[in-house]
């Protein structure tokens, strides 16, 4: 199972996060992909195959994912899965909390470069001074933030948009809209499934707001497309950001199918845990590498 986020030509300088793959490099991974593998959609990939299987994975519903991914995935006959947070299908939604970090915490500007933060327990002092502590700040506050609840993340920004000028919009963080998702869902070669309401870290909410997160998001887009979702993707689905009662209660929310951002074997896995392997910008050895590091001789 392999998960990408941002299709699109941004600098490596400009994407610390680390989500973005060019398009032309896409396009080699998905050419390359083909031939190593039979690429079925996701909801295929647990079941029982003669040849070697794969499955192509979008997060976080990036408007790049309509305008490069999706063509080169319909030329060279790839399916593929995009996972959708439902609010930010909203009209006018905020970007994402790690998106407006990108722009409080590393552009150039005027404002306090020393800011303290509380992030749920934890009190954070940033160094903003220079370009260098700036990335160290992003990546520390980013490691806490993917741990939290969303209104941790918006407590965090709250107290930095008041110390630093509050940043525009920007077009390369643009997402999908209601109708750009219904466009998508209804090719042939796609299909969308919930990424929650508002990516959070299920195991940081309280059981009864992440059982709220599965049921509802699962139902706006029920609402949206004429048909429930009944894949899963767990925001961040990395180990401590989602545990077993998540599981539990995606089964109960009525997915079929769940998952997570651990790179492992397909095969023998649970269907509520099912691994992913997150691409970044690797060259096809790499990729290569990344995909057959599981497989036994032969």
């Amino acid at each position: 199972m392999l998960l990408y986020h941002r299709i699109t030509d941004v600098d490596e300088a400009d994407d610390p996060g680390g989500m973005v793959v060019p398009p032309e490099l896409f396009r080699e991974h998905m050419t390359a992909l083909a031939d190593w593998f039979d690429v079925v959609p996701a909801r295929d990939v647990l079941g029982s195959h003669d040849r070697p299987t794969a499955a192509v994975t979008l997060d976080d519903g990036y408007l790049d994912n309509l305008e490069q991914a999706a063509p080169v995935l319909r030329e060279l006959g790839i399916p593929a899965t995009f996972f959708i947070v439902a609010d930010a299908i909203a009209a006018d939604p905020p970007e994402y909390w790690w998106d407006r970090l990108e722009h409080l915490l590393l552009e150039p500007g005027s404002g306090a470069e020393r800011i303290r933060v509380a992030a749920g327990p934890r009190h954070l002092d940033l160094d903003l001074g220079t370009p260098l502590s700036s990335r160290a700040a992003y990546r520390e506050l980013s490691a806490v933030l993917q741990r939290q609840g969303h209104d941790a993340a918006m407590q965090v920004l709250s107290t930095l948009e008041a110390a630093r000028p509050r940043p525009p919009l920007c077009a390369r963080h643009r997402r999908l809209s209601a109708e750009q998702v219904r466009a998508l869902a209804e090719q042939d070669l796609f299909e969308v499934g919930s990424h929650t309401c508002t990516h959070s870290a299920l195991a940081a909410l309280s059981r009864r707001a992440g059982r709220e997160e599965l049921a509802r998001s699962r139902q706006r887009l029920a609402d949206l497309l004429g048909e429930a979702p009944d894949l899963l993707a767990y925001p961040y689905g990395s180990v401590g950001a989602v545990v077993r009662r998540n599981a539990r209660d995606a089964r109960s929310a009525g997915y079929r199918a769940a998952f997570a951002n651990v790179a492992g074997p397909v095969e023998g896995a649970s269907p509520f845990a099912v691994p992913r392997i997150t691409v970044g910008r690797w060259s096809v050895a790499q990729l290569h590498a990344a995909v057959t590091a599981f497989r036994g001789p032969g």
